[in-house]
């Protein structure tokens, strides 16, 4: 579901108060919302490049069979130079309205990876990436996480799978038969397809999973997660010297560690 006619990439407006009310409702209800065309896409372009080399590496050092989830689904690190790291995708000035107005003074980031769904690739278990704890009490949004697609995504090269209004549904991250049967027969699953330059909010909170590739080229998603100021999971983003003020924003805070230059940063996705 889009909240807005597209937008082209020829710097984007600030979303106005009545598209960021919409997605913030959006976001509370269904647990997920889309923003189209917001991220420049020769940064994408340009970024791409990168992965798919980082990826060709990964794919030699992978040891599959002891992948906790399913085969082709490669959680991928950043590389932390200066030159890969792009403000329109790691502080969008749209996405961190949004974000702001979801969580408050003192949004931050802490949280910055690229999940990659190869050629092949399998079905995800159904999970969700952070706990709905308590009984029967819905806690309000602590974080957001940011999926920001290199390229156009439909079910041919793995569209993600959500199940909207779950992130309400009290719980841990395992999701067992019982309770997907039951939830399909209120209301069934989605898949997001969406164009190079949009981005997807969601809550960590929410049902969902990765679906195959069928396509013969990889699929690269970054994903961010912006938290509110309370939640301070303590870890910092590896930069190379040259990087260390490409993450700042006078919004969104996103605290930053310096690696040499020639870190080998792949090596933490297989650790």
């Amino acid at each position: 579901m889009r909240i807005a006619p597209r937008l082209g990439y020829e710097g984007p407006p600030p979303l106005e108060p009545g598209w960021i009310a919409q997605a913030m409702q959006q976001l509370a209800q269904l647990g997920y919302v889309v923003l189209p065309g917001v991220v420049d896409p020769a940064a994408l372009d340009a970024l791409r490049l990168q992965l798919e080399q980082d990826t060709a590496v990964l794919a030699e050092r992978v040891d599959w069979a002891a992948e906790a989830n399913a085969y082709g689904h490669l959680p991928q690190a950043m590389p932390p130079q200066a030159r890969h790291i792009h403000r329109s995708i790691v502080a969008n000035p749209q996405v961190v309205q949004v974000t702001h107005a979801m969580l408050g003074a003192g949004v931050h980031q802490h949280f910055y990876t690229c999940n990659t769904n190869m050629p092949g690739s399998g079905f995800q278990v159904l999970h969700r990436d952070a706990p709905n704890v308590g009984n029967d009490v819905v806690h309000p949004f602590v974080s957001v996480i940011v999926n920001v697609p290199l390229v156009d995504v439909d079910e041919g090269n793995g569209a993600i799978e959500l199940w909207p209004g779950t992130h309400r549904i009290p719980g841990s991250t395992r999701i067992d038969a019982q309770a997907q049967c039951a939830r399909a027969d209120v209301v069934a699953p989605v898949r997001i397809r969406s164009r190079q330059g949009d981005v997807l909010l969601r809550d960590p909170r929410l049902w969902h999973r990765g679906m195959p590739n069928l396509s013969s080229a990889n699929r690269h998603m970054i994903a961010m997660v912006h938290s509110r100021w309370y939640y301070q999971p303590g870890t910092t983003l590896p930069v190379t010297l040259d990087a260390v003020h490409a993450f700042d924003d006078p919004v969104l805070t996103t605290r930053v560690h310096v690696v040499p230059g020639d870190h080998d940063y792949l090596a933490a996705t297989l650790r």
